[in-house]
């Protein structure tokens, strides 16, 4: 059964970010570049403006495997003033999907 609210999608994100800031000494977004995370950054800035609490942790787990066009946009994000940005490349396995005969 649905429960309909008298709020948007937008208006829960909001209130839900608003409530990350106030409640928590430390936010990040996790951030893949793609538009998805790219929503998530955009309402964190608006919020985070509007309560003092720029600039807002923006955090990218690099696996070394993303496109190019990801790894530009990637950097032009970082470098927004409104960004304090964590860019990890931390040695990790991971199964290979490719090949029949490398696991990893």
């Amino acid at each position: 059964m649905k429960i309909y609210l008298d709020e948007t999608v937008e208006e829960a994100a909001r209130a839900r970010v608003r409530y990350l800031y106030r409640e928590f000494p430390h936010v990040y977004v996790c951030f893949s570049g793609g538009k998805d995370s790219t929503v998530c950054l955009e309402l964190a800035i608006s919020e985070a403006r509007k309560l003092g609490k720029l600039p807002v942790n923006l955090l990218f787990l690099d696996q070394e495997t993303e496109w190019d066009a990801v790894i530009a946009y990637m950097r032009r994000s970082m470098a927004r003033p409104e960004v304090r940005p964590v860019w990890l490349q931390l040695p990790f396995r991971m199964t290979n999907a490719t090949s029949t005969t490398d696991e990893w």
